[in-house]
């Protein structure tokens, strides 16, 4: 299990470098707000898959699922009033 939740980990930690990537390669702010939300949204669900495997207890995997609930409620909102946003100016 240690290996499985550590090779999650790294794929977790890659979307992370995508998402980084995306946002300084990307020329548009909407481009931008795609590669922000979604690899740092997986790569979210990745990192805390990976701590729930490495540390099986039950306010551990709760506190999680509340962390992931939260970021996937509020991440869509925060791209929209970005993306609304920039296209006022």
């Amino acid at each position: 299990m240690e290996a499985f939740s550590g090779i999650i980990l790294v794929l977790g930690g890659f979307f992370v470098l995508v998402a980084g990537v995306g946002l300084l390669r990307y020329p548009d702010l909407l481009f931008r707000m795609h590669a922000a939300t979604k690899a740092s949204g997986a790569a979210l669900v990745l990192v805390l898959l990976a701590v729930c495997l490495r540390i099986p207890e039950t306010p551990v995997i709760v506190k999680s699922l509340f962390a992931l609930t939260f970021a996937f409620i509020t991440l869509p909102v925060a791209a929209h009033l970005l993306g609304r946003a920039f296209r006022q100016e």
